[in-house]
């Protein structure tokens, strides 16, 4: 039985892989099921979708910013309905959000003497432009000699060039994504929100409560502890288990479609089947 992957990003949003090249990089690695879950876009699936592979099984999805309180993390949708058109005006105000965002950033940056221009940014993003481009713009100009260098000194939270961004709370997103595009809600990489696990038990408890169907238990970056902690969350409030690898490609070095970090995943195709039979039997 082949693998999955339902974490993915693509050069639509800050992946370095056209959704093209992900689906046959998948055929070649014999990934059976791939999801692309670009941040706040969905760009990139119509090209995703139109790709024939006979391999593959292609998933539409998105990964979509949420705030709650002092709270950011992240929600993914897969099996969307992406031409919604609710669903699509939603997503191009996150899109607009993050131009306006974008702008200030580089304007912060001129100010701070760094020479960099939208127009520079804009021939490298095939998609949305992401801070990852603005690292490699700045990088490529020999400010910096290492992308970690960059974020900790210009754009990661608290740093001088750092702007956030609109978001919309974790209800309105898991509405969008089960009410408007019919999809499935998951809640992407608990492992990385800064809560303790009680804290963690009471925030997947309330998202439960608005409508939220699986948790990413299978990710690059838990540790086999997180894993079994997930898995007991899962349980413990009836949700399905998702996972995925958050492939950004030359973007994330180290981790792998399919396999993440040191071959540390090894998703079961029956976690696809068993997502996709909940899809369906809802509908």
């Amino acid at each position: 039985m082949s693998i999955i992957d339902l974490h993915v990003h693509s050069t639509f949003s800050d992946g370095t892989c056209t959704p093209s090249e992900i689906i046959r990089l998948a055929e070649a690695s014999g990934i059976g099921a791939v999801a692309i879950t670009d941040h706040d876009t969905i760009d990139g699936i119509d090209e995703f979708e139109s790709y024939k592979s006979e391999l593959v099984k292609k998933i539409k999805g998105i990964e979509i910013s949420v705030q709650m309180g002092e709270l950011n993390f992240h929600m993914v949708g897969l099996f969307l309905d992406h031409k919604n058109h609710y669903f699509t005006d939603k997503i191009d105000y996150l899109k607009k959000a993050r131009i306006e965002r974008n702008h200030k950033i580089v304007k912060k940056l001129n100010e701070l003497q760094f020479d960099i221009t939208i127009e520079e940014l804009e021939e490298i993003a095939k998609g949305e432009i992401g801070r990852p481009h603005i690292s490699e713009i700045l990088l490529k100009k020999g400010y910096f000699t290492d992308r970690n260098d960059v974020f900790n000194k210009l754009l990661k939270k608290g740093a001088p060039a750092y702007f956030d961004k609109f978001r919309y709370s974790p209800k309105e997103a898991i509405s969008l994504i089960k009410e408007h595009a019919k999809g499935l809600s998951v809640l992407a990489h608990p492992g990385l929100i800064n809560l303790k696990r009680s804290q963690k038990r009471e925030l997947i408890s309330q998202l439960k409560d608005w409508g939220l169907d699986a948790i990413e238990v299978y990710y690059s970056e838990h540790t086999s502890d997180e894993i079994r902690f997930l898995e007991d969350i899962a349980k413990r409030f009836k949700l399905l288990k998702s996972g995925g690898s958050d492939f950004h490609g030359e973007n994330k070095k180290g981790i792998f479609l399919g396999t993440g970090r040191n071959n540390n995943l090894n998703i079961d195709f029956s976690f696809y089947q068993n997502l996709k039979n909940f899809w369906e039997g809802r509908g």
